[in-house]
């Protein structure tokens, strides 16, 4: 990578931590708690006849987990995978702080400096143009539509996988 020599002990602190990795990393880590209890709010709702009746048939604790809960709760984890990806599209000050502001292409996660769409709107919206302030306004319009599309295909999704959904005339 530029800028490091292994081994180089006068190397600088900062050349992984401002990378797209730990950028990835820290989103990732935000937007996990929302993903973790919309799947759990998920898990606690099927029937409990349902769950009574796999254990009076034999099926063992992960038996029930696997023929019961997972299929019922297919909707509510797809849901909440796409509700954190919703939000991880539009994070913008975590990214911003994190990553150093580059307009090149970096093949290189862990090398230092990136951009996304959302960290080019904060850095630039308070000393932009007219025309740059457009511009700017385009940018969060298509990521606005991006965002709208990962919803709609989440709720397209999460619509056909719900629990009896295939049994219903």
């Amino acid at each position: 990578m530029d800028g490091t020599q292994p081994g180089e002990p006068l190397a600088s602190e900062s050349v992984y931590t401002a990378s797209t990795f730990v950028a990835g990393i820290v989103v990732a880590l935000m937007v996990a708690p929302i993903q973790c209890s919309v799947m759990r709010e998920v898990f606690s709702q099927p029937p409990a006849g349902e769950r009574e009746g796999a254990y009076a048939l034999g099926a063992t604790r992960w038996g029930m987990i696997r023929a019961v809960v997972l299929p019922y709760g297919k909707g509510g984890i797809i849901g909440g995978t796409m509700l954190g990806l919703g939000r991880a599209l539009g994070e913008t000050i975590a990214v911003y702080l994190i990553i150093s502001p580059v307009f090149v292409i970096q093949p290189h996660i862990l090398q230092t400096g990136s951009n996304s769409v959302s960290s080019l709107i904060a850095l630039h919206y308070g000393d932009a143009s007219t025309f740059g302030i457009s511009a700017l306004m385009v940018a969060g319009l298509a990521l606005f539509l991006l965002t709208l599309e990962v919803n709609f295909t989440a709720s397209s999704v999460v619509a056909r996988s719900r629990s009896g959904a295939q049994s219903e005339a």
